[in-house]
């Protein structure tokens, strides 16, 4: 990449741009023909917003309808370079909203998605030349993805145990050719030590001009494979298409070329006055600070879960936006329960409000059963006229453990804040009790608590 007075061949940005476009374009149709509109945002009686976010309005079928329509909007928008920056905001406002109304829905790539959807509403990639750092910081962002995700695999269970790939392979063993090694321990290792190992490496082999040609094909087939195997929806193609941006520029014209494309569609600069030098020169100043500020976030803000005592993968505070791709296997089943003034507690219908993935995401998420125990005393002071008490009985299993007692289960947890504070009604994982044992405590601990 040759680089002039800080300026490099917009090319790669073009190609990021248009495969981006094509990519959401089919994504957000896939998720319409799919029924997931009605299936996650339209029927669900009560949502999990993300904190901070609850003010955000549910849409109606009609705001469903728009939402979607302004993200296809938007995506044609983006393949047009044109109309690339309005359209990149039109599917970054509508994709984040829908993807902050709940976090039952949450997946590592959609926080890429709208990050990536962001850059691109300030990216230009309309002239033959782009300022360097234009085409740094969607390099920058990639490499934290990869390496963060690589770093995050260097745990007890994933590299010493193989969890939670040796509960999930074996399932695939009726896959084609090679199904039977799935159900083998040793395939189990051999993944979890290989994808801890591309991971680390791919920032550093994509950037190398000398190991990308023979790393691409193995990110390729390393994607296409996890895609196959696990229900990790198209992160894998996200990625596949975004690392072209780590290609030549002659590979990009020959690319087009190929598809009878001669010339990429960039409008000429015009000649530059003196006036208008000093505020390009200005522009790029802000810019570079701009690009520093944003990689320097994405590269402390995964590193939050240091803050907490424990294991972020029970606790998980600080587990989201943190590009941990696949890490646990997590079930678990939880009862609330209501107390009212005169101690008499009864058990809360979870089916009467949550659909049956949410009740599963929200049985082994900490921050997901303060949200419900909170929605549990506003409906009952609404149709008792009385406060009451919420607690839960949760049991949870970590990556093949013996399930464990998960929330302290004299907590209120209807008195509780989502925040940045310890989760101190989060037991500590591999504690002693087991089912048998807290229920023959179940009443000292009853007592001890208050709780009579």
């Amino acid at each position: 990449m040759a680089i002039k007075g800080g300026m490099v061949d917009a090319a790669p940005l073009v190609t990021l741009r248009r495969f981006f476009a094509a990519l959401v374009l089919l994504s957000t149709l896939r998720f319409i023909a799919n029924g997931w509109v009605v299936d996650q945002i339209i029927d669900p009686v009560f949502t999990f917003p993300f904190d901070g976010f609850e003010w955000l309005p549910r849409p109606s079928r009609w705001g469903a309808t728009w939402l979607f329509g302004g993200m296809l909007l938007g995506g044609l928008g983006i393949a047009w370079s044109q109309t690339q920056r309005i359209g990149s905001a039109l599917f970054f406002l509508c994709f984040t909203y829908v993807e902050l109304l709940d976090k039952s829905n949450y997946l590592n790539h959609y926080y890429f998605v709208s990050l990536m959807a962001l850059l691109l509403v300030f990216i230009p990639a309309r002239n033959p030349r782009v300022p360097h750092h234009s085409i740094l910081v969607v390099r920058g962002l990639i490499c934290i993805v990869y390496f963060y995700a690589g770093l995050a695999k260097l745990n007890a269970d994933w590299m010493l145990h193989a969890q939670p790939l040796a509960i999930w392979l074996p399932q695939h063993s009726s896959f084609p050719i090679i199904g039977p090694m799935f159900s083998w321990r040793e395939t189990a290792f051999a993944f979890s030590w290989m994808g801890a190992a591309f991971d680390l490496m791919a920032p550093f082999a994509l950037l190398s001009h000398r190991l990308r040609p023979w790393f691409y094909p193995v990110l390729v087939a390393f994607h296409v494979l996890t895609w196959l195997l696990f229900p990790i929806g198209v992160f894998p193609w996200v990625m596949i298409v975004c690392t072209t941006v780590f290609f030549h520029d002659d590979w990009h014209h020959r690319f087009w070329r190929a598809w009878g494309i001669k010339q990429l569609e960039l409008s000429s600069p015009k000649p530059a006055s003196p006036a208008s030098s000093a505020s390009t020169s200005q522009r790029k100043a802000i810019g570079k600070i701009a690009v520093g500020g944003f990689l320097a976030f994405q590269l402390l803000f995964p590193l939050r879960h240091l803050n907490y005592d424990g294991s972020v993968f029970w606790h998980e505070a600080g587990y989201r936006w943190s590009w941990r791709v696949m890490l646990m296997e997590k079930s678990g089943w939880a009862t609330l329960f209501v107390v009212d003034q005169n101690g008499r507690e009864q058990p809360v219908s979870s089916e009467k409000w949550l659909t049956s993935n949410q009740i599963k995401m929200m049985s082994t998420q900490p921050d997901m059963l303060v949200q419900f125990a909170g929605h549990v005393k506003e409906q009952w002071r609404h149709n008792h006229g009385q406060d009451v008490k919420v607690r839960a009985e949760t049991w949870v299993s970590l990556n093949g453990r013996r399930s464990q007692l998960f929330i302290d289960p004299f907590a209120d947890l209807a008195s509780i804040s989502n925040d940045w504070n310890e989760r101190s009604f989060v037991i500590p994982l591999d504690s002693i009790i087991r089912p048998k044992q807290f229920h023959l405590i179940k009443d000292s601990l009853r007592h001890a608590k208050g709780w009579n």
